[in-house]
C-alpha cells in the first residue's frame, strides 16, 4: 500500500509540475482547484463512514487516502486536457477560413459593404501566410476574429465555442475598464488578489501605449460604430483573449497618490470563479420595475431574451403605473444587447401613440443554408419561387395600436449606451422616429442601418461556431452612415462618477422631470 502511494504521490508532483511549467495554471490556482476536489470528498467520506462505521476512524482514512489521490490525478488531468485544446493542422485551418467565407458570401446580404473583396482577400492570404504548421484553438479563433472584423457588422463574428473553458480557467484582464477622453481607465477591480484603486489611468499595457491597444483590442472584435467598439473592447474576456490569457504589466497613474507605478496582475481561477458566482447573483432581471418617487417610474430594460414572462411584466407594470397615476416613466435600455423583436413590439403597443413600425425595409439574403433551416419559408413565405442566391425587399407596413386600456398616457424618457444593440437599437430608432419621448446618455451600440438576424454555422473540421446575418436592416428613419441613435441630451459618466457609484445619466434625468414637475 505505501508503495502505491509513494507511486501516485510522484505521479501527482509531475502533474502539479507540468501544470505550473507549462503556465496553464499558477499554484494558487491549483490550490484552489484542489479545494474544489477536497470538499465533496470529505463530504461523501465522511457519509460513508457513519453509515458504516465498522473500524477506526483512522484506519477508515488511511485505505481512503489512495483512491483520494486517484481521483485528484483524474481532475487534473481533466483540467489539463481541457484547457491545452486539440491544435489545428495548417492545412485544416485553410480549408475552414475558405469554407467560413464561401458561407459569409452566400449567406451575408452584403459582406463586403465596408471593405473592397480585393482589399479583403489581401488581408486573408496574410493571415495564411503567417499561419505555422500547427495553430491553438486560441489563435484560430483570434484569426477569424481579425478576418471578420474588416466586415465592420456586429453579427458577423466567430463565437467562443471553442475556448469557453478559458473563461474560467484562465487569466482574463482582472478590471473593468471605461474608455473616456480617449483614455483608459479602472472602474472596478474584478480579481481577489490584484487591484488598482478606481479611478487610475492605465497608460501602458505589456508595454505598449493605450493607442496602440486600443487599436489591437478593435482588430479583434466586430462592430458598427465606434459606441459599440468601445464596448467590446473593454470586455475582460475580450482583453485576455488578446493577450492569450497570460499576465499583463500595467503601467498606470495611480488615482490617489497621483504617482506612475507599474504592477504585474492577472486574473485566476478563483478570482473568475468567485466574479461568476456574483454576476449570477447582482445581475438584474431582463425586465424590472420600481417607483422611484410618486411621479416617477422606472423601467429597467435589460434584455430581450425573456419571452416566457413578458406579457405578465407588461401587464403588471402598467396596471401600477395606471393604478397609481405615475405621470413620468424613465426606461432604461443601457446595456440592452437585443434579443427577440416581439418583446420590444409590445413595449411599443403600451407606451407609443401612433401607428409605427420597428423599421422602415429590409433586404433579405436567400441562400441554401438558410432554406434548410425553414427561416426563409417563415419570412419570406408571401413570395412565390424564392431562389437561392437572390436578394428580396420587404417593406415594412405600419403597426396600428391594439386596444389596450393600460397604454400609457404620461411622458417618458429613453435612457441609451453604447451597449444599446440590435433589437435594443430598432426600439430606440422606433422611439425617436414617432417622437415618443426624450433621449439621454450615449448613441446606441447598434447603427441605425444594420445587418441582423442571425444565422450560426459550424466550420467542418475545428467546429468553431460563426455567426454571421442574413438581412439588413433600415431602422425606423435610419441613416446609413455607421452611426447609432444620437440622444437628445448626450450625458456620460465621468471617472469621478464611477468612484463615487454616482449613476449620472439616472440623476439628470431625474432633475429634468423634477424640474419641469416643479415648474408646473
Amino acid at each position: 500500500m505505501k508503495l502505491k502511494l509513494w507511486i501516485v504521490s510522484i505521479i501527482l508532483g509531475f502533474i502539479v509540475i507540468y501544470m505550473i511549467a507549462s503556465g496553464l495554471f499558477r499554484l494558487r490556482d491549483i490550490f484552489f482547484l484542489y479545494f474544489l476536489i477536497l470538499i465533496p470528498s470529505i463530504i461523501f467520506i465522511a457519509i460513508e463512514f457513519f453509515i458504516k462505521k465498522r473500524i477506526p476512524f483512522k484506519d477508515f482514512i488511511k485505505g481512503k487516502v489512495f483512491g483520494h489521490l486517484l481521483t485528484v490525478i483524474f481532475c487534473l488531468g481533466f483540467f489539463i486536457y481541457y484547457m491545452s485544446g486539440k491544435p489545428i493542422l495548417k492545412k485544416t485551418t485553410i480549408n475552414d477560413l475558405n469554407f467560413m467565407i464561401e458561407s459569409l458570401e452566400n449567406i451575408h446580404p452584403d459582406i463586403y459593404h465596408m471593405i473592397p473583396k480585393d482589399s479583403f482577400l489581401i488581408e486573408l492570404n496574410n493571415e495564411i501566410d503567417n499561419l505555422p504548421e500547427k495553430i491553438s484553438e486560441l489563435d484560430f479563433f483570434k484569426v477569424c476574429a481579425r478576418l471578420t472584423s474588416h466586415f465592420r457588422t456586429g453579427h458577423t463574428r466567430p463565437m467562443e465555442n471553442l475556448i469557453h473553458a478559458k473563461f474560467i480557467f484562465n487569466r482574463t484582464f482582472p478590471f473593468e475598464t471605461e474608455i473616456i477622453d480617449d483614455r483608459l481607465f479602472v472602474v472596478n477591480n474584478l480579481s481577489l488578489f490584484s487591484s488598482i484603486p478606481v479611478g487610475s489611468e492605465i497608460i501602458e499595457i505589456n508595454n505598449k501605449s493605450i493607442n496602440q491597444v486600443l487599436g489591437e483590442w478593435s482588430k479583434l472584435v466586430s462592430y458598427e460604430n465606434e459606441a459599440f467598439r468601445n464596448y467590446l473592447i473593454t470586455k475582460p474576456k475580450n482583453i485576455g483573449i488578446w493577450n492569450d490569457f497570460k499576465n499583463f504589466k500595467i503601467k498606470y497613474i495611480d488615482y490617489k497618490s497621483k504617482k506612475l507605478k507599474e504592477k504585474s496582475v492577472s486574473g485566476s481561477v478563483c478570482s473568475n470563479m468567485y466574479r461568476f458566482i456574483k454576476s449570477k447573483f447582482q445581475k438584474p432581471r431582463e425586465l424590472i420595475y420600481k417607483e422611484l418617487t410618486p411621479e416617477i417610474g422606472y423601467i429597467g430594460f435589460f434584455s430581450c431574451m425573456d419571452l416566457k414572462n413578458y406579457e405578465n411584466f407588461y401587464k403588471s407594470t402598467f396596471s401600477e403605473l395606471r393604478k397609481k397615476n405615475i405621470e413620468h416613466l424613465i426606461i432604461d435600455i443601457r446595456d440592452n444587447g437585443g434579443g427577440h423583436n416581439i418583446i420590444t413590439a409590445w413595449f411599443e403597443q403600451y407606451i407609443f401613440h401612433q401607428p409605427h413600425n420597428d423599421g422602415d425595409s429590409a433586404i433579405v439574403k436567400v441562400s441554401n443554408e438558410l432554406i434548410a433551416t425553414g427561416k426563409v419559408k417563415k419570412k419570406l413565405g408571401h413570395i412565390k419561387d424564392v431562389k437561392a442566391g437572390k436578394t428580396y425587399t420587404i417593406i415594412s407596413g405600419l403597426r396600428q395600436l391594439k386596444e389596450l386600456p393600460l397604454r400609457y398616457k404620461g411622458k417618458t424618457y429613453l435612457l441609451t449606451n453604447n451597449g444599446t444593440f440590435s433589437a435594443a437599437q430598432g426600439f430606440a430608432s422606433a422611439y425617436r422616429c414617432y417622437g415618443q419621448g426624450i433621449i439621454i446618455g450615449e448613441e446606441t451600440g447598434g447603427a441605425t442601418v444594420n445587418f441582423g438576424d442571425v444565422h450560426i454555422f459550424r466550420l467542418p473540421n475545428s467546429g468553431l461556431k460563426i455567426m454571421t446575418s442574413w438581412e439588413q436592416a433600415f431602422s425606423s428613419c435610419g441613416i446609413d452612415n455607421q452611426r447609432g441613435v444620437i440622444p437628445d441630451f448626450i450625458v456620460k459618466n465621468s471617472i469621478e462618477d464611477y468612484i463615487n457609484h454616482t449613476d449620472r445619466v439616472l440623476e439628470f434625468t431625474l432633475n429634468m422631470i423634477n424640474d419641469c414637475v416643479s415648474s408646473n
